[in-house]
């Protein structure tokens, strides 16, 4: 073994590539064309916009086989759309959305109203004025948050309809029949 220094080379610094920052933009804008292409595809053939809506039919069967009553329309009213429907936990769950896009919900249980309005609203939520909807009464109810409520028993069955600016009386209406 010898002492003797060893040499090295210094290190070589590789030479630039010469990409400028035009090439890395016109190399993103080929990345990104094709990605606007499609998402402007989808928006206009398959409607970005437009709500998907559901049959609501299963969910309301599988509530009358638990023998839930009554059991709601499965029609919702004219210019509205049902957008979700599901049956769990002992609970009907339907959405809905009315012609400008407001949302309200249905849900209906065995649960006692009282119970199911602080589920639902809040404990702060404020009985308002009965209201009748084709000779059936239902009870309003207000929110701290603005959702007004709507709400009806009939035996051991509650039903609530809550929304924000939707004509839940329409809803009632429809879901009454």
């Amino acid at each position: 073994m010898s002492n003797a220094p060893v040499e090295t080379e210094p290190a070589q610094v590789p030479a630039s590539s010469g990409r400028t920052p035009k090439d890395m933009a016109l190399s993103l804008g080929v990345l990104l064309v094709p990605v606007l292409l499609l998402v402007l595809g989808y928006r206009l053939f398959y409607g970005w916009n437009d709500a998907v809506t559901v049959d609501p039919t299963s969910a309301i069967e599988s509530a009358g086989r638990a023998s839930m009553a009554p059991l709601p329309g499965a029609v919702a009213p004219d210019g509205w759309q049902t957008v979700t429907a599901k049956w769990s936990d002992g609970k009907l769950r339907i959405g809905y959305l009315d012609r400008d896009s407001h949302g309200a919900r249905l849900v209906q249980s065995r649960t006692p109203a009282a119970e199911l309005i602080r589920a639902e609203l809040g404990d702060k939520a404020q009985p308002g004025a009965q209201t009748s909807v084709g000779g059936v009464g239902w009870q309003r109810y207000h929110s701290p948050d603005g959702e007004d409520a709507l709400l009806r028993t009939s035996g051991d069955t509650s039903i609530l309809l809550i929304g924000r600016d939707a004509d839940l009386t329409a809803l009632a209406g429809a879901v009454s029949h």
